[in-house]
């Protein structure tokens, strides 16, 4: 029984394509991070997502969306957002934990940049979950 993929899931599942190709190399096989690549990676998720998305706008021929199309968005921003602060929550207690442990060096020079790399690390996690719980919920109302 094969169905056709709508229009929103096409995106969905070019978006988490296009997140796992830039985000993948950058925290699987870091080796010299820096601000420098953070924003070039920025500046091809944005160029590689706006590539894919137009590439479905104009080989798909139904664009229109419902209302479970907006239930199931919301479904997914609100697990994406419950991601985010409890990884966030997670991450300040560790923090503290170090540094009341003492393990903590304020002197290190890296220390901005491996706090830069963590929390885009959560955010990407946050996103990725956010697509993830939408494709699911597309795949379950069928």
């Amino acid at each position: 029984m094969a169905t056709s993929l709508s229009y929103r899931e096409k995106s969905l599942y070019a978006s988490l394509a296009a997140e796992f190709l830039v985000y993948g190399p950058y925290f699987f096989l870091h080796h010299q991070n820096s601000v420098n690549k953070v924003a070039g990676m920025i500046i091809a998720i944005i160029v590689l997502q706006t590539i894919l998305q137009l590439a479905i706008a104009i080989f798909t021929r139904n664009r229109v969306t419902d209302e479970r199309d907006r239930l199931i968005e919301l479904r997914g921003y609100r697990a994406g957002y419950l991601t985010i602060t409890s990884l966030m929550v997670l991450g300040l207690g560790m923090l503290w934990f170090h540094a009341a442990a003492g393990h903590l060096r304020l002197d290190s020079r890296m220390m901005g940049l491996h706090f830069l790399n963590v929390f885009f690390g959560m955010l990407v996690i946050a996103d990725i979950t956010k697509t993830a719980t939408q494709i699911v919920a597309y795949r379950r109302a069928l």
